[in-house]
């Protein structure tokens, strides 16, 4: 009986450990389906799109054909210029001489460029651009716009922040830019002297800078991975040769120059008085003033006081821009009554364009501002597609007149 009883209770162990076993055997099977079951849902979950089907998708963009808002393409001609031997001392040049002012007309011309950043070559779309705007201004409005619509485009995002010409500002936002770690800025200086200490610190900081529309200082050059910008020292030696042809080659004239410290100040001034120089010799500076770019009655002053200095030797005056400026200027010629002084100046506003129309503006030239800032975004997106950039691209000018104003309205600001 002991026996019996031994026997049952083995036989009840037995049962138990293959019940048992059971069990474990199917919790490992369960663990594994389970596994099984997650992985599946792994790989049902969208990979991350390849590198290069961002590329190849940002390269098929139709930047072509963009059109700004009187329809013209959005994107414009450009050109590299050639730089000519330096003079091996410019300053000792007269000011007349267009050499004398290498270093501003070429301030790109003998820069050893530091290493840039590499090209992600991954494509354009996604990236991140904070532009740096040097001042609130009609012009810039439409430049801004641009940019904005370059950007949308190309499948990129711009911040823009605008400094009021106050290089101060600037400064500050150079800072935050920094700290935003953008994948690229778009760099519009205040002042050249202190755009050099902008741009290392940009640079230090990794991130890739393509400067536009003013140029910074010599030495800031050698930071950037490329400029773009109206030519402007060949649109002013444009101007100059289309005035002095209007006025005979003969005369004496004025200039009214651009904000003092930007780059647009001695092209504007100087491009005019040293191309004179050359092809009118006989045309004399009578004198050049700086009164601000936004004040037409602070120019009408100026202009006037040079009416009654200058009598009948004045013929010819240029303006640097041609809103607040050449309203003063014509005003101050009308009340005067001299309609025999020719005015020309530089940029293509709507003002302008009407003053060419009404026979009170003898020309200006054409800085399209929308094209001006859609450059630097194109150039940013070919370099995120992994094209290499020139180091300096200029937009090709041309002289607006009353031959061939109709073409060019509506005018973009």
């Amino acid at each position: 009986m002991k026996k019996r009883l031994v026997s049952l209770l083995t036989a009840a162990i037995l049962v138990c450990g293959l019940l048992s076993g059971c069990g474990s055997k199917e919790a490992p099977t369960n663990e594994q389906g389970a596994a099984e079951e997650n992985t599946e849902t792994e790989d049902a979950k969208p990979a991350e799109e390849p590198a290069g089907d961002n590329l190849e998708e940002s390269k098929a963009i139709d930047w072509q054909s963009a059109q700004d808002n009187a329809g013209n393409p959005l994107f414009i001609d450009t050109f590299v210029p050639e730089v000519p031997e330096k003079p091996e001392d410019p300053d000792a040049l007269e000011e007349t001489d267009e050499l004398h002012w290498f270093e501003f007309e070429y301030p790109y011309g003998e820069i050893q460029k530091m290493e840039q950043p590499a090209s992600p070559a991954d494509g354009c779309i996604g990236k991140k651009i904070v532009l740096l705007k040097n001042g609130d201004h009609p012009y810039h409005t439409a430049y801004i716009n641009a940019a904005k619509q370059a950007a949308e485009l190309f499948g990129m995002e711009v911040d823009v922040m605008s400094a009021n010409w106050d290089v101060n500002i600037q400064t500050q936002q150079v800072d935050q830019a920094i700290n935003e770690q953008p994948d690229l800025i778009i760099y519009n200086p205040v002042d050249q002297e202190t755009s050099v200490t902008h741009l290392r610190k940009m640079y230090d900081a990794g991130i890739p800078v393509i400067g536009s529309n003013v140029m910074p200082s010599n030495e800031g050059f050698q930071y950037l991975l490329s400029f773009c910008g109206p030519a402007d020292w060949d649109q002013s030696k444009l101007l100059a040769q289309y005035m002095a042809e209007e006025a005979d080659y003969k005369g004496g004239y004025c200039v009214v120059t651009h904000n003092p410290g930007g780059s647009a100040y001695y092209a504007r001034a100087y491009g005019v008085i040293t191309e004179l120089a050359k092809i009118a010799p006989d045309m004399k500076c009578l004198d050049i003033q700086s009164p601000g770019t936004d004040s037409a009655e602070n120019v009408k002053q100026v202009v006037s006081d040079w009416i009654t200095r200058y009598g009948d030797e004045l013929t010819v005056i240029f303006t640097s821009e041609t809103t607040a400026q050449a309203t003063g200027s014509i005003e101050a010629c009308e009340n005067a009554g001299r309609s025999d002084i020719l005015i020309g100046g530089i940029d293509n506003s709507e003002t302008a364009l009407n003053y060419i129309k009404d026979g009170k503006l003898k020309c200006s030239t054409n800085q399209p501002p929308m094209q001006d800032g859609a450059l630097p975004v194109l150039l940013a997106a070919k370099w995120f597609n992994g094209e290499e950039l020139d180091d300096y691209v200029f937009m090709e000018p041309a002289v607006i007149h009353k031959d061939n104003v109709e073409s060019f309205l509506p005018a973009q600001w």
